[in-house]
């Protein structure tokens, strides 16, 4: 019978910045599709709870979907390195 055996320090910190690219890209979707359901709502001056769902839902399962394209295709930890070398240019 196998025994676990404990986590080395850097692996949980390597899967804690995983986590954390994984819910950013994920939690990115779904803030976009709060926006556009908060603007269909304003546009229509009604509050449409179906409708309501079914835009975040749609948004939440696009940015999962996203999320895990980038874990299979680019690895989260790349990924977060790639964020962190981008230079913000002023125009």
């Amino acid at each position: 019978m196998k025994t676990a055996t404990p986590l080395k320090p850097l692996d949980l910190q390597s899967m804690m910045i995983a986590a954390y690219v994984w819910l950013r890209i994920t939690l990115s979707y779904f803030v976009v599709g709060a926006v556009i359901t908060t603007l269909i709502s304003a546009y229509i001056q009604a509050t449409n709870l179906p409708v309501i769902s079914l835009i975040m839902t749609i948004f939440l399962c696009l940015g999962v979907y996203k999320a895990e394209a980038t874990r299979r295709f680019t690895g989260l930890n790349n990924y977060f390195i790639q964020l962190s070398n981008q230079k913000h240019q002023d125009y």
